[in-house]
């Protein structure tokens, strides 16, 4: 995976912050892929929610 400029800004928000966050954006669009990301990297103890069981366990 290529992580660009504004993909590396939102996930060091994320890390840096202590706001919640919510995460939405049409089919296909990274979603999954960068709360992976953020899963793996983070440089903190974080939950992901999801609205629906599918999601939920992709994320």
């Amino acid at each position: 995976m290529e992580i660009n400029t504004t993909f590396q800004l939102a996930a060091d928000f994320i890390n840096y912050t202590s706001q919640n966050i919510f995460l939405t954006g049409k089919a296909g669009t990274g979603k999954t892929t960068f709360l992976k990301h953020i899963k793996e990297h983070a440089v903190k103890n974080i939950a992901v929610v999801a609205p629906t069981g599918v999601a939920a366990i992709n994320a």
